[in-house]
């Protein structure tokens, strides 16, 4: 047990001296934040203008409606309605200053009065298939609460809409889940790599394999640090989160640290094989970081892996990022209980032993040959 310790203090040292390798698991991911958030947040109104050439009170009643189908996401309306005449609106349109334009014709009162088939022209922006689907979408939600305010039936089929969860979740985050196990990841990676580097370097390895004691009490240390600095990174990380976007696990934070740990044990171990092999810590410094990028972009750092298996690629199913995930957006978002907990706590445990299986028996076979 005094061994432990003094090697435990030694690991903590080397830590000391070089604290900026913590921040490896806190910087790149906060710019991958901010990237992120740039892209896929902000108001999500779609910017039209409504040119009303309608004689009766009905087109007016259209045109108030815009403002009152909102969405449920963020509580804005789905259009953003520009006050702008018809010939405006057209050269607006055309060049990519608004998304659309709704043309109410001259006789659509008479019609809706009459109850014949009123009818209105839409002219959208199509440059990519989502943003087609979210016009059609949009466009339908709004003729749905036309309907309903002039007081009458709507179309021929009436839906009922029913929500699992409590409350609806934008992109941004989605994505911060994933950006926060990826801090998790490169935390740990970095911190078991400098510690591994550090023993290179000092020539400390050459006394470990010298060693007539069983190396667990060497590599013991390094593992425990590593991990407490992953999770630490990444707890630091969903204070970002809580004071940006307002998620906040709860006490359901150990159930995070528990999966978001087992996956750190995984990484700390290639960590391992890898700070024991290399000769320059930057190129392996640089390996982590991109190694880890690719691992959260193909892993469901971009999207739910539950509703999308089919298009998650087979390599991803090789890393426990993938499989945990899911379960810490329910757990952080909506703290609410995974419904795979327990099968993908034992893929994780199952993915965490295997890695210190192999991870110690690598390096004690390295250090012993050092030796």
């Amino acid at each position: 047990m005094k061994h432990l310790w003094i090697i435990f203090k030694t690991e903590f040292n080397v830590w000391r001296h070089d604290p900026i390798t913590a921040m490896g698991g806190i910087v790149p991911c906060f710019f991958i934040l901010v990237a992120f958030a740039l892209l896929f947040g902000g108001r999500l109104s779609f910017k039209i203008a409504v040119i009303n050439q309608d004689q009766g009170e009905y087109g007016q009643l259209l045109v108030d409606t815009f403002e009152q189908t909102i969405s449920p996401l963020d509580n804005a309306p789905y259009y953003a309605v520009q006050e702008l005449d018809q010939q405006a609106a057209w050269r607006a349109f055309e060049e990519y200053h608004i998304e659309g334009i709704w043309v109410i014709p001259a006789d659509f009162s008479e019609r809706v009065a009459a109850g014949g088939d009123p009818a209105v022209e839409m002219y959208f922006m199509n440059y990519n298939d989502d943003r087609a689907k979210n016009h059609r979408i949009y466009s339908a939600e709004v003729l749905w609460q036309f309907y309903q305010n002039i007081g009458l039936d709507g179309p021929p089929i009436a839906v009922r809409e029913e929500y699992p969860l409590p409350e609806m979740v934008d992109w941004v985050s989605i994505i911060s889940v994933g950006i926060m196990l990826l801090s998790v990841t490169l935390g740990s990676i970095f911190n078991m790599f400098i510690l591994t580097y550090k023993a290179q370097t000092g020539k400390v390895t050459l006394e470990y394999g010298l060693s007539p004691r069983s190396l667990g009490w060497v590599l013991a240390p390094k593992l425990v640090l590593a991990l407490l600095f992953g999770l630490a990174t990444g707890t630091i990380f969903l204070l970002i989160i809580w004071v940006w976007l307002g998620f906040w696990p709860g006490w359901q934070i150990f159930t995070v640290w528990m999966l978001a740990g087992l996956v750190a044990v995984f990484w700390t171990q290639v960590a391992l094989v890898f700070g024991l092999m290399a000769r320059n810590y930057m190129p392996g410094a640089v390996g982590a970081v991109l190694g880890a990028m690719i691992i959260f972009f193909i892993g469901g750092g971009l999207s739910m892996v539950r509703a999308h298996k089919d298009a998650v690629t087979w390599v991803a199913w090789l890393f426990p990022n993938t499989y945990a995930v899911d379960p810490l957006r329910d757990l952080v978002l909506f703290n609410a209980w995974p419904a795979d907990f327990w099968p993908v706590l034992l893929k994780l445990a199952g993915f965490a032993l295997f890695a210190l299986a192999l991870g110690s028996l690598f390096a004690t076979r390295k250090l012993r040959r050092i030796g």
